[in-house]
Formats: C-alpha cells, sequence, structure tokens
C-alpha cells in the first residue's frame, strides 16, 4: 500500500510539474468530437446507401475508431515528445543542466504518454459508444439500429459542447447547440454529395 501510495503522489507531482491536465481535457474533448463526426460520416453513407447488415456496420465502424486512435496515438506522441524535448532543453540551457534524469524530466515524458492515451481512446470511445445499437441487431430492427445511433452520437455532442462550454466558462447551451449544428451540417453535407455524386 505504501509503494501503492507514493505512485499516485508522483503522478500528481507530474501532473502539477507538467501542466498537462488542462490540455489532456482540451484534447480528449476535441478528439471526441472529430470520432463523432467520422462515425457520424461512415453511418449516414451506409444509411443513404441502404446498407442493412448491421455486423458490416459495426465492423467498418470498428475499423474507422481504430485507424483513429492508432493514429492519434502516433500523431500526439511524436508532435508532444518533440514539444516536450524542447522545453527540456530550453529549460537545461537557462539552468545550465541536465534535466533529463530530474523530476522535471520525467514530468515532461509522463506528459507525453498522457496526451497520446487521451489523443487515441477518444475518438475511440465516442466511436464504438455510437455502434453499440448494432450490436443488438437480432432484436432491433436495422433503422431502428441507425436511429438509436444516430441519438447517441448527438447526445454525445451535446455533452461535448456542455464540456467545452464548462471548461471556456461560455454559456453551456449555446457551447452545446455549436457541437449539435456541426452534426446537422454534416448530414447535410454529406447528403447531398451522395446524391450530386449517385
Amino acid at each position: 500500500m505504501k509503494s501503492f501510495h507514493e505512485f499516485i503522489e508522483r503522478i500528481k507531482e507530474y501532473r502539477e510539474i507538467s501542466e498537462v491536465d488542462e490540455y489532456a481535457r482540451r484534447l480528449f474533448s476535441m478528439n471526441g468530437f472529430d470520432g463523432c463526426i467520422t462515425i457520424l460520416g461512415v453511418l449516414i453513407g451506409f444509411y443513404i446507401q441502404n446498407i442493412d447488415e448491421p455486423m458490416l456496420i459495426f465492423k467498418t465502424g470498428i475499423a474507422v475508431a481504430i485507424a483513429m486512435a492508432i493514429s492519434g496515438l502516433w500523431g500526439a506522441y511524436s508532435a508532444e515528445r518533440s514539444e516536450r524535448i524542447k522545453d527540456l532543453k530550453e529549460l537545461e540551457r537557462v539552468t545550465i543542466s541536465d534535466l533529463n534524469n530530474t523530476k522535471i524530466g520525467s514530468a515532461l515524458r509522463f506528459a507525453t504518454i498522457v496526451v497520446a492515451i487521451v489523443n487515441a481512446v477518444a475518438p475511440f470511445i465516442t466511436a464504438f459508444l455510437t455502434l453499440i445499437p448494432f450490436l443488438f441487431a437480432k432484436s432491433l430492427d436495422i433503422k431502428t439500429c441507425y436511429y438509436i445511433s444516430f441519438i447517441i452520437l448527438f447526445s454525445t455532442l451535446f455533452l461535448l459542447g456542455i464540456f467545452l462550454g464548462r471548461v471556456s466558462k461560455e454559456n453551456l447551451l449555446i457551447a452545446a447547440i455549436k457541437m449539435i449544428i456541426a452534426g446537422i451540417m454534416c448530414v447535410l453535407i454529406i447528403t447531398f454529395a451522395e446524391r450530386f455524386i449517385g
């Protein structure tokens, strides 16, 4: 228990040093939004084409979610690592000392890992939640699965908007409506494009 308590205290210390919490919150909401909009595009495309094979929809959606997660993980890790290394080197230049093996160096490496994980997990979670109804297609009509998915998706967008509104201290309802409008625009543009192309 003592070692676990020490581990928790160390994590708290790293969070304070790296100031990663606020950045991670922003990343989660932004990438959660990306997950919603991307999977919305997939579902609208399937819906317009009258695809009625639930496992095909689910597997395709999961494949997209995994791709987003891997892209988020690698992209964020590479970018954040570069930024944190630059910050560490600048701090070393000012202090004229090697900080790589200090708490500061460890905290910056910790922040890099946290940012990468958040960047990967956020879009995957929002996409996966949206796809859950298609796992119950044996007891639900395929159209019902689509409608429930859309309800989950737009509810998630609404909650993300409220979360962003709280972070920015803006009007919560307006922030949520902005997210909903983005989803509606996505639906309208994809529907128009499908009909124009098809």
